[in-house]
């Protein structure tokens, strides 16, 4: 009887003009947030469940009419039936249970800091639940249907969740194209009504480098970044060229979004979303069990410390009591043992960054013929110009002496290069393989000021360092740089112009004109052609050095 009813049910919901029954059943789970698939997938499920109930109630009539009769074989056989009929319920239920998860999922190709890929696998559920989570967060920005402007693909999670999953939940429209300069952005933004952007800290640092020379429409309604973290700096222009502060997400593929904060000054502290609980485990380490996560407890690879006062009271494990705030240390697997000494890279970067010469700083572990040691990947301050009239062996003895003051002796970096802009994926992080390769190269980059940027050209002047290693060795007494140079030179300004590392795949009308001498500035400019050509051009005066065009 039972099977025989919801079979009329599940029949009738699919009538022409009818919506099916499964379909129902899923908005009201999903919040409405639906995958694409969803609404053939949930029309054949229907059909599936019709069947199988006609089925089940004709085979339950058959067990009990053929075998059971009016005798003492009624009631057993009557319960054989009922068992029976829940087992292929009960069953179908698993294994549709299965063939949904593994239907709508989405596989994440993520390599985080580390540049080690790694696979992770997200049903679309945990998705949906995050999505509608902010949905109800951002209620209000979202009512006013905002234009989703993005710097970041679609193809990684925070770029699914906030530039495609959101905007379609909230019925707002998306701007397809993924914006790469500042002046695509501002385009955009003179066009939109209001604006919720979507970036990275390092595309928001590189505009608010530039803001000045732009007249920003204050039509921004939110900011949300994610990815690297946000420094106070970048965060406080960013405040005074959109009128608000960027909203950073905390989080990882594998959990999702786990904290949030929005700095202001002295505010370095991040907020547990209110469907997660997070503590410190005894060493230290971030822990999160979240609707989020692919994991129902999941260890993250970040060092807290957890705020004393406000503690959580829904920490799963006695003792392990957490406030809804914590004060982020940094990766723990970037603790490194130098000089018997265990020092922690993230917080020694962040200290280096103190320092009124440095801009940027990171880190990485050299190995030398007494052990290993720090070297350090510097970023300097535009107005540090000891580093073109002293050359940059002298400055980097003076930042040496200064780390002194900060950290103990053999911790103290040894090595330094000094880079126009550290190496950055497309999600705004330090990849620690790329700064070992800055760390192991003898490639001295040049002292660059007077930068000019439009939507399609970058120029600057460039003074290549005197006593830089490429110097040595081309001729013995006519020191020329080298070709090899200035190509390395241009594709690394170029990556800095995208915004992210680009692998080179050709060059083609490379000429060499004239020969560039130490201590020579020489004025670099660089051109878009398309998205995967750049063409560059070093001139001195109205001479030209050398050109050719870069292929991505």
């Amino acid at each position: 009887m039972i099977s025989a009813v919801f079979a009329i049910l599940f029949g009738v919901s699919l009538l022409p003009g009818r919506k099916p029954l499964c379909l129902r059943f899923a908005e009201r789970i999903s919040d409405g947030i639906m995958p694409d698939g969803a609404e053939a997938y949930c029309r054949r499920l229907t059909w599936v469940w019709f069947v199988l109930l006609v089925a089940n109630a004709a085979a339950s009539v058959a067990v009990v009419a053929l075998l059971g009769g009016r005798g003492a074989t009624a009631l057993p056989c009557g319960i054989a039936a009922c068992v029976l009929s829940v087992a292929v319920v009960g069953g179908t239920f698993a294994v549709e249970g299965i063939v949904r998860a593994r239907r709508f999922s989405v596989s994440f190709r993520t390599s985080g800091s580390t540049a080690t890929p790694k696979t992770i696998v997200k049903t679309f559920a945990s998705l949906a639940k995050e999505v509608a989570f902010h949905r109800a967060r951002l209620a209000d920005v979202l009512a006013r249907k905002p234009v989703f402007l993005s710097t970041i693909e679609p193809h990684h999670m925070y770029g699914q969740l906030w530039r495609v999953m959101l905007p379609r939940a909230a019925g707002c429209s998306v701007d397809p194209e993924v914006i790469l300069t500042p002046e695509s952005l501002l385009e955009k933004m003179r066009a939109a009504e209001c604006v919720f952007l979507v970036t990275t800290p390092s595309f928001l640092s590189r505009f608010a480098e530039y803001a000045d020379q732009y007249d920003v429409p204050q039509n921004v309604v939110e900011i949300t970044t994610s990815g690297a973290l946000l420094t106070a700096d970048v965060a406080a222009a960013a405040r005074r060229v959109f009128g608000r502060a960027p909203l950073e997400i905390f989080g990882s593929t594998e959990t999702g979004g786990v904290a949030f904060r929005r700095q202001t000054a002295g505010n370095e502290l991040w907020t547990v979303f209110d469907p997660v609980k997070a503590w410190a485990d005894a060493s230290g380490r971030l822990v999160v069990s979240s609707p989020f996560s692919c994991a129902r407890r999941f260890t993250m690879g970040d060092g807290v410390v957890f705020e004393a006062d406000g503690r959580d009271k829904r920490a799963p494990l006695l003792g392990e009591a957490a406030s809804r705030r914590f004060k982020l240390l940094g990766r723990m697997d970037r603790m490194v043992k130098i000089a018997e000494q265990r020092v922690s890279l993230p917080e020694m970067e962040a200290t280096m960054c103190l320092i009124p010469e440095v801009a940027e700083a990171a880190l990485g572990v050299v190995d030398g013929p007494h052990g290993p040691s720090l070297g350090a990947v510097i970023v300097p301050q535009r107005d540090w110009t000891d580093l073109k009239t002293l050359g940059k062996h002298a400055c980097a003895r003076a930042l040496r002496a200064k780390c002194q003051q900060f950290f103990p002796k053999g911790a103290v970096p040894r090595k330094y290069r000094f880079v126009h802009a550290l190496p950055r994926n497309a999600q705004g992080k330090v990849q620690s393989s790329a700064i070992q390769e800055i760390l192991a190269s003898q490639m001295a980059e040049p002292y660059v000021e007077h930068e000019e940027r439009t939507v399609t050209t970058y120029a600057a002047d460039l003074t290549f360092d005197c006593d830089a290693t490429y110097f040595k060795g081309h001729f013995p007494d006519f020191a020329v740089l080298p070709g090899v140079i200035q190509l390395g030179t241009a594709h690394r300004l170029a990556e800095a112009f995208i915004g992210h590392a680009r692998a080179l795949r050709q060059v083609k009308k490379m000429k060499f004109s004239h020969v560039l001498r130490p201590g020579e500035a020489v004025h670099f400019t660089l051109t878009k052609m398309s998205d995967d050509e750049f063409a560059y051009d070093f001139r001195k005066g109205d001479v030209p050095c050398a050109s050719g065009v870069l292929c991505f």
